[in-house]
């Protein structure tokens, strides 16, 4: 008895597990069916509809591939910005143009340095070096300068003591008759006195010379030394070279120093 009960239940349980299983299955038929039955028309909207959906779909996958950060590690390195690959060639930039963080900041330039304040300052300085050596020495020394050439022009001429420069002449500057450009007070003892000239001939002003000279002089304590510097110009250069092809330059200078007092 309890046999016959037994497989009466498990076959009623296998008859409910059958059952349930099929109904999706019918589910399905019937949606089929009722898919055909249904007129073209309305088929065409649904397929249509799910076809838009596949493709927003793919369009959204797209855009979230593009937008995620390129990760290349072969031989070629990272791929390029996509802001520089999709610009025009007459729109790109090019790769000499300083990137922003490359240009200046903008800060305040110093102000320019006070040059005419600084001439000023050593002059004023040498009228007071001048004055003190005046006041401490009475050894002087004098400076005659003479020129000669007819047809020799300067276009500079300088006097230095000491290597430092002491008289600058003038423009169209000329002392065939003799000039007394430096006398001063200076220590007793050994001092250098120099000319540097830059000379040209009228008669031609391409031909130039350039002329460095400088001689040792001694001044006796408490005297005045008085040196005559005779600078001459005998060149023929500019007259017969273009004609002949042959010229000579001829420049001295002469010092001469005698005590005065």
């Amino acid at each position: 008895m309890r046999k016959r009960l037994f497989f009466l239940a498990w076959f009623i349980a296998s008859s409910s597990v059958g059952v349930v299983a099929a109904q999706p299955r019918k589910a399905a038929a019937g949606r089929e069916r009722a898919k055909e039955d249904a007129p073209l028309e309305t088929r065409k909207a649904e397929d249509k509809a799910a076809a838009n959906a596949e493709a927003e779909k793919a369009e959204k996958a797209g855009a979230d591939a593009g937008s995620a950060p390129a990760t290349r590690t072969d031989d070629l390195g990272e791929a390029p910005p996509k802001s520089a690959v999709d610009q025009r060639p007459e729109t790109k930039p090019s790769p000499l143009t300083p990137l922003p963080a490359e240009f200046p900041s903008g800060a305040a330039k110093p102000p320019p340095f006070a040059y005419d304040k600084l001439l000023g300052d050593i002059a004023a300085l040498r009228s007071r070096v001048a004055a003190l050596t005046t006041t401490l020495f009475a050894s002087k020394l004098r400076v005659v300068v003479e020129t000669r050439g007819d047809d020799a022009r300067l276009a500079s001429f300088n006097v230095t003591l000491d290597d430092g420069v002491v008289f600058s002449a003038p423009d169209r500057f000329s002392a065939e008759d003799e000039r007394v450009v430096y006398e001063h007070a200076v220590a007793p003892g050994h001092h250098v006195v120099g000319i540097e000239i830059e000379r040209f001939d009228a008669r031609n002003k391409v031909y130039r010379t350039w002329q460095s000279s400088r001689f040792s002089v001694l001044v006796p304590e408490n005297k005045l030394v008085s040196t005559h510097l005779i600078v001459i110009d005998d060149s023929d250069m500019a007259e017969d070279f273009p004609d002949d092809a042959d010229g000579e330059y001829d420049i001295r200078v002469k010092l001469r120093a005698r005590v005065a007092d």
